[in-house]
């Protein structure tokens, strides 16, 4: 490991040459680094010696970059211009260099200032329509339309898939391909349009294989054997890895052992055991393909079947009981084996590597596929004509068929080759296959001495886009071997300008543990680059783990709130930020943040579906496609259209499964059971949905749902714009989605309005973010908080191929290939368990580079919670796991996880801990209470805005102006009154109540010292509510606990938990909530006035949201355990 002064003066040597415009570099820029100021820099200063701007070209991979760096070099010129030197080094070199650009611009009359659509920074995907469009002819396209993206696009593959169906009683080769693949997928259509689709999702990675289809038998036979190669050379190259990672001083331990095992397997006449069949000799296995069962033979006697290396052997692998001496040889070498880099991963890669050839069914339905897949891009390429618009893959296709093939060059590459004299690329451990291609293709007549040059900077250990073809091993072969003509420089930065001294030497640490010890190129593995913290930042920067036992998502929930709380309430001019692994993860939290009225700013969190206003729109929708769809029009009765209660639903319905619910709405004995004002809101909307069924056949599905919601008064649902936003972005989508494809089926529509996701409206107020991890990249954050960091990520679909790419270190990329049987096939095909699980060996390494890119978005704190299984018996904790981001911190956090188990007392309290008992609340009924208008009414502010009422707000008026230990006393006290109510807590046995609160505080973050003091606190008010009369009445009896309750209120919706309905006698429905507020001194009465003061408006909205419900007369009270009373407001 290198001292800090060492890193300085290497980046110090980086930066340098990284700005030598003479010479082309690639440069690995870690997190901080200052990227973006180094390109602009190189940027500049490449202005002070062309003749025309345009000779200069920077490719990124978003328009926000783009944008970006356009926006700061313009601010760079006019820095210069206005003669204002900065302070800062790094910024005098950005100064200096602008100077020189600017001098050039004066003299050659660019007036790059006002005309900077001379400067070309575009996106790739920009820069490859500009290419394609130029001539479109040479494409193959006939010209670039507008590009698909999202749900439209998913309708466009799904609409190609289908249309290949034409071809299924086609007399040709054609018709046989589809009906092979279909019955490979048991005649499942749904399933093979799904299939399909997908695959033309990945096209760029298998056209080149498949070409127009193996229609001649030779060429199949050709292709056949050129994929069985690549299975060898992949083979080969394991074989040869493993090879080099085994040390050769243990080489002869393990062939003694190898010689003592197959004697006594000869012996006991196991001659069928895998050990068996390994040649004797004094030499291990070799590299070549027919090593491959000896070496799989030791990887069985070194491992268990899980993976694991061995603790124990028997007679049944040749190791007999009497012999105890070779047991330990055996393990004494596996201990000294476990302390090698990398060796366990490849010798459990080694296991799964398969036979190089195809079995003939196999082969038979793989050549199906390959000779159909070409159809499906035949059918979505027609489409594209007719619609004119296309895909990003397809933008990057034509662009390299447009320039041509690099040793015989098209017109538009030569002429580019004129124009161009340097290239400029950001995040280049983002670029995909193609991409990198076409790179190679602009550079290909490129030589040494010419005086271009090419420039690359990004970050290897950032590289998280493999589900958009991000290949991580193309970095490195740059590195390695150049582009195209080009060699270059390689350089790496060192210096980290973001996060504090401390939080840098943190990274360093535990990702220098996490990440692998050595870069490869096949694998994707990238190594660990240290960096060094800047002086302005020395003694700065904290971070902290926090693990949880065994805690619900909702107890999770509320651990990372009272963390968010705590360090907006400690940094009040600061920002902090959430990151999630998954949106999956972040429901439990963004309801705990609304119930705590936190505001915040979500950046494409909700899914567009899960949306309230959505999901009626979607009922809505349904329902207009088909008659039929019971459940869709049921929705909509049960919805605020109508409003019918769950009685209502039921009296319409029963004894009749056939009949449609239009049908049954005209049964007049059906209605006559229901009330006059529920006929009367029936009868209404039957009138409006008719109406709206009614269309013309040329109107469209998204006019008919926006006529039907309009006249069903959908408008007076919503609550501000940002509702009335999503409504017409879910229009629009639908209108999108009929131009790309089909919507034939309404299901299809559903699952592609899935992928739909909605940022709440910018705040510039709002100092909480919420994110996920991949949206952070290349942001940073004053505070981060991790969240859900224990949780699992949901396996990826399976594909109806599964397919590697393989590239080695010479930069040459073989594809191996196989498809996807039934499930009950999967686990008896090794070619597909093998490309399975080296595809998991990338997600895995990728997983690792994510949690580096959450980690590093950090400038003061960071904040990593995750939750920790328990073992049955709850007296030790579990491994996490392995698919979570916990998992890959382990060996770094494990010492942390056990001190605090250690310190949290669970395994004391496991027997007597239950745990919490869900709680079902009944849902509110929502229902328009008169006839609205049919247009939109005037709209309130924005979500989580600083004119919110009180109406959320319950546990922020409770709990800001106490200390943190009282509040967290209040919750485990109102959770304990929960469980009191409803019968399932004792609270007599009292080391068992002060254990369970004990577990519940540090759960909740208390710190240790203060524990104790938030147990008695908690066993006072419970031990006063128990000898209190009112307080038992209050407790026990006829009501509900922790009742949700959501309702409209000026407009508004509102969403509140009331502590407890008691129901008395005389049928009044008592709101009590619990305050558990202490008085010291004189006054009580006076004290008592000013609480009911503070908290009677809070009482009055529950009270409006409850009336709502029902009928009977209210009542509100605020009751104080620790006081003994009870306050009517």
């Amino acid at each position: 490991m290198l001292t800090d002064l060492e890193l300085l003066q290497a980046d110090g040597r980086s930066r340098a040459a990284a700005l030598n415009v003479k010479r082309s570099a690639i440069v690995q820029a870690p997190a901080g680094s200052g990227k973006t100021e180094l390109l602009i820099q190189r940027y500049l200063k490449l202005l002070a010696i062309v003749n025309n701007p345009e000779e200069i070209l920077a490719i990124t991979f978003t328009r926000k970059a783009a944008s970006e760096m356009k926006l700061r070099v313009i601010g760079a010129l006019r820095l210069a211009r206005d003669g204002v030197a900065p302070a800062a080094e790094h910024e005098r070199t950005t100064f200096r260099a602008a100077s020189a650009a600017l001098a050039r611009d004066r003299k050659l009359a660019w007036n790059l200032i006002q005309s900077p659509g001379r400067m070309r920074i575009q996106t790739v995907d920009a820069f490859g329509a500009g290419i394609a469009r130029s001539l479109p002819l040479s494409s193959g396209l006939g010209g670039i339309g507008a590009t698909l993206t999202g749900a439209e696009m998913s309708a466009m593959y799904r609409a190609a898939a289908a249309a290949t169906f034409d071809n299924l009683d086609a007399k040709d080769g054609a018709g046989e391909s589809v009906a092979c693949v279909l019955m490979h997928l048991d005649n499942h259509t749904g399933l093979y349009i799904s299939h399909i689709s997908r695959m033309l999702a990945y096209r760029d990675q298998w056209l080149a294989m498949t070409g127009s289809g193996l229609s001649d038998p030779q060429n199949a036979i050709e292709a056949r054997r050129q994929l069985e190669k690549n299975i060898e050379n992949i083979v080969v190259q394991q074989l040869t890895r493993l090879s080099r990672l085994f040390p050769e001083q243990r080489a002869s331990e393990l062939l003694a052992l190898i010689s003592y095992a197959i004697d006594n397997l000869h012996k006991s006449d196991k001659p069928d055991h895998p050990l068996c069949g390994l040649a004797p000799g004094n030499k291990l296995p070799g590299r070549a393909a027919g090593d491959r069962v000896a070496w799989q033979a030791i990887c069985g006697l070194l491992l268990t079947k899980g993976g694991d290396w061995r603790k124990s052997i028997n007679k049944n692998d040749g190791f007999p009981a009497g012999d105890k001496g070779q047991k330990k040889s055996l393990y004494a070498l596996i201990d000294q084996l476990r302390e090698l880099p990398d060796l366990h991963q490849n010798l459990l890669r080694m296991r799964s590597l398969p036979e190089p050839r195809y079995v003939d069914q196999q082969w038979d339905v793989l050549l199906a596929l390959l000779k159909l897949l070409p159809l499906a891009v035949g059918e979505l390429q027609r489409l594209f004509s007719e619609r004119g618009v296309s895909d990003h893959i397809q933008v990057a296709l034509a662009a390299n068929h447009a320039l041509g093939p690099l040793d015989q060059p098209g017109e538009i590459a030569l002429m580019l080759d004129y124009q161009l004299r340097h290239l400029l690329v950001d995040e280049m451990q983002d670029t995909s296959l193609s991409q990198y291609g076409l790179l190679k293709k602009l550079t290909a007549g490129w030589s040494p001495g010419d005086g271009r040059t090419l420039f690359c900077v990004g970050d290897p250990m950032q590289s998280i886009y493999r589900f958009r073809d991000a290949e991580v091993g193309q970095f490195l072969l740059a590195r390695l071997n150049g582009i195209g003509g080009v060699k270059l420089d390689s350089l790496i930065l060192r210096r980290n300008f973001r996060s504090g001294e401390h939080l840098v030497h943190w990274f360093n640490t535990i990702f220098s543990q996490i990440l692998p010890s050595q870069d490869d190129v096949s694998s994707g593995a990238i190594s660990y680059s240290e960096s060094v913290p800047v002086e302005e930042h020395a003694n700065s920067g904290e971070y902290r783990i926090h693990p949880l036992f065994d805690a619900s998502p909702d107890e999770e929930a509320r651990y990372t709130l009272e963390v968010i709380r705590e360090c907006l309430h400690q940094h009040p001019d600061e920002g902090v930020a959430v990151l999630v692994r998954s949106r999956t993860i972040l429901p439990a939290l963004t309801h705990q943040l609304r119930l705590a009225a936190i505001p915040y700013q979500a950046l494409e969190i909700d899914k567009l579906t899960d949306l309230p206003e959505i999901i009626d729109l979607l009922a809505l929708t349904r329902a207009l496609c088909h008659e039929s769809d019971r459940l869709a029009w049921l929705a909509l009765l049960r919805g605020p259209w109508v409003g019918l209660c769950w009685s209502d639903l039921h009296s319409i319905v029963k004894n009749d499964a056939s009949s449609t619910v239009v049908e049954l709405l005209d049964d007049q004995d059906r209605m006559a059971t229901l009330s006059v004002d529920t006929v009367e809101r029936l009868t209404k909307f039957r009138e409006r949905m008719v109406a709206s069924t009614r269309g013309s056949a040329t109107e469209t599905l998204r006019d008919r749902v926006e006529r039907a919601w309009y006249a069903l008064a959908g408008p007076s649902l919503l609550r501000d714009a940002e509702q009335l936003d999503n409504v017409y972005r879910f229009l629009d989508v639908i209108g999108r989605i009929e131009l790309a494809g089909s919507l034939a089926d309404v299901n299809d529509l559903e699952r592609m309005l899935d992928r739909e996701r909605v940022s709440s409206r910018l705040d510039p107020d709002c100092r909480l973010q919420i994110m996920t991890m991949h949206k952070a990249k290349g942001l940073q954050f004053d505070h981060v908080v991790l969240h859900g960091l224990g949780r699992a990520a949901r396996v990826s679909d399976r594909a109806v191929l599964s397919w590697l790419i393989n590239t080695g270190s010479d930069g040459r990329s073989e594809m191996i290939i196989s498809t996807v049987g039934p499930r009950s096939e999967l686990e008896n095909d090794p070619l597909h368990q093998f490309i399975e699980a080296t595809q998991r060996d990338k997600e895995r390494l990728e997983l690792d580079r994510l949690l580096y890119v959450a980690c590093t978005r950090a400038v003061k704190s960071l904040q990593l919670i995750g939750n920790v299984g328990l073992t049955v018996d709850g007296q030790s904790y579990r491994q996490p796991d392995g698919r979570s981001l916990f998992h890959r911190l382990w060996p770094a956090i494990e010492p942390v996880v056990a001190r605090a188990f250690a310190e949290s007392g669970i395994a004391e309290s496991a027997a007597s801990y239950a745990g919490d008992e869900a709680h079902l609340v009944a849902p509110v009924l929502r229902r328009l209470k008169s006839e609205p208008p049919s247009s939109a009414p005037p709209l309130p502010g924005r979500r989580g805005g600083a004119d919110q009422s009180a109406a959320g707000n319950e546990s922020q008026v409770e709990y800001h102006w106490v200390g943190s230990a009282a509040r967290h006393a209040g919750t485990i006290v109102h959770r304990w009154l929960q469980r009191m109510s409803d019968g399932i807590a004792d609270i007599d046995h009292n080391e068992r109540l002060h254990r369970t609160s004990g577990r519940w505080a540090r759960a909740l973050g208390v710190r240790e010292e203060e524990v104790e003091a938030v147990c008695d606190r908690v066993a006072v008010a419970l031990r006063k509510i128990s000898s209190d009369e009112k307080g038992r009445w209050v407790l026990f009896g006829d009501g509900e606990t922790e009742l949700a309750v959501s309702g409209v209120i000026d407009g508004q919706v509102r969403s509140v938990v009331i502590d407890r309905i008691r129901i008395d006698d005389e049928g009044v429905h008592w709101i009590v909530d619990y305050k558990t507020s202490t008085h010291e001194g004189g006054d009580l009465e006076g004290f008592l006035e000013q609480e009911a003061a503070r908290y009677r408006p809070q009482l009055d909205l529950y009270a409006a949201l409850y009336r709502n419900l029902i009928a009977a007369p209210v009542r509100t009270a605020l009751y104080f355990p620790l006081l003994q009373k009870f306050c009517e407001l």
